[in-house]
């Protein structure tokens, strides 16, 4: 061995190639956080109380009357972007001198078959979507850990559940509207469309949280074909 050189790998003895280097979620040899740990946490408890809730509703829907999934008898059916007031409906709240009362109407009406069914398929649609981005989020996470975060897998399901809460809620708002303005016009003669219109109405949060997946798929898809590249390279 030359003086300040380096001594030879003896057979047995790992290289310098041969010791491997603390993965990105480690420091100094300790295990580094779970990245999928606080939304997993989340999702695993809401799931949960779901599970008991309806399995309490089932228990009650057996055991006690009135519980349980039934067509209403009447249809009420409320038109937020209508409101009025007057000397009657100020009376009726109480209201003190120089205090207006503005009122929003709830229309309420003994429908039929088909119009009680809208109203119950309107009422349980935005439940039954919800119920779909809580499992799609589920899935997601079982399929990062399985495969890990930067893979073409989990930027797909990314997209998916970006593309379902943005473009979902924008469907969801359109459903309700119409199916709201067949119900007001049914029971005014008012036109009852105008919450199609009324921007007040739109779920907003799905879709900015949509866009910001879509976006965090296209930085996820970018950071896979780096990684992909240097294992290439390597």
């Amino acid at each position: 061995m030359r003086p300040g050189g380096r001594r030879p790998a003896a057979a047995g003895e790992a290289g310098p190639r041969d010791t491997a280097a603390p993965g990105p979620h480690s420091a100094a040899g300790k295990p580094g956080k779970d990245p999928l740990e606080p939304i997993e946490a989340a999702v695993t408890v809401v799931c949960t109380l779901g599970v008991l809730a309806l399995t309490l509703w089932a228990v009650l829907a057996v055991f006690v009357d009135g519980v349980g999934f039934y067509l209403p008898d009447r249809v009420c059916v409320a038109d937020p972007s209508t409101s009025g007031g007057g000397t009657a409906t100020e009376g009726m709240f109480g209201a003190g001198p120089g205090v207006d009362v503005e009122a929003r109407p709830t229309f309420c009406f003994d429908g039929s078959t088909g119009q009680r069914a809208l109203f119950i398929a309107t009422t349980q649609l935005v439940l039954l979507w919800h119920v779909g981005a809580l499992v799609m989020a589920w899935l997601l996470i079982r399929r990062a850990r399985k495969h890990g975060p930067f893979t073409r897998r989990t930027v797909r399901g990314l997209t998916l559940m970006g593309r379902y809460l943005a473009g979902g809620a924008v469907v969801l708002h359109l459903v309700e509207g119409l199916a709201h303005g067949v119900l007001i016009s049914h029971a005014t003669d008012y036109w009852g469309y105008a919450r199609l219109l009324d921007a007040t109405q739109v779920r907003w949060w799905p879709i900015f949280i949509g866009l910001g997946l879509l976006t965090f798929a296209r930085l996820i898809q970018l950071a896979t074909d780096m990684r992909e590249d240097l294992e290439g390279v390597v």
